[in-house]
């Protein structure tokens, strides 16, 4: 005699296979997510490690700061440099619509950060006493917005650069 299945076996059998099926898509969608929320928070690194860079190597590098064109205590601030290079003064780190910009002299203006990545405000705070050379304190908020709900990912950078004597 031969044993078919039942209806009721069918539907049970049916509704594991459903469940384990939702089970594992959502696994995987929830692994896509972490891995979008991991690229996007190593981008943000990225992009805070080499403007940090790009802006202590600039501070260092410069004889003085240009206070008439800088903007100090602001979130939109703007950093003016006098360079020892006649055709890289003044050095010029702006911000403007999302983006941190660099200016040397008359050069061309550059985007210091990536296109997925925003500068949420660029504070620059000057700290002088007599004695030392003059010290910038950079408070920096970078972030990516993303398309994925709960992967948005944010960055506050906080540092201090001495110009060398």
């Amino acid at each position: 005699m031969k044993r078919s299945f039942t209806l009721i076996e069918i539907l049970l059998y049916f509704t594991i296979l459903t469940v384990f099926l939702f089970t594992a898509v959502y696994f995987a969608i929830q692994i896509l997510n972490v891995s979008q929320l991991t690229t996007h928070r190593h981008e943000l690194q990225l992009s805070g490690q080499f403007i940090s860079e790009k802006m202590t190597v600039a501070i260092q590098s410069a004889e003085s700061i240009d206070e008439a064109g800088s903007t100090f205590d602001s979130d939109q601030g703007i950093l003016a440099l006098v360079m020892p290079d006649a055709f890289a003064t003044p050095t010029l780190f702006s911000f403007s619509n999302g983006d941190l910009t660099m200016k040397e002299g008359a050069g061309s203006v550059v985007v210091l950060n990536s296109s997925y990545v925003s500068v949420n405000s660029v504070r620059f705070h000057q700290i002088s006493a007599a004695k030392t050379p003059a010290q910038i304190v950079v408070d920096l908020a970078l972030s990516v917005d993303a398309d994925i709900p709960n992967t948005d990912a944010s960055l506050d950078l906080h540092f201090t650069v001495s110009l060398r004597p």
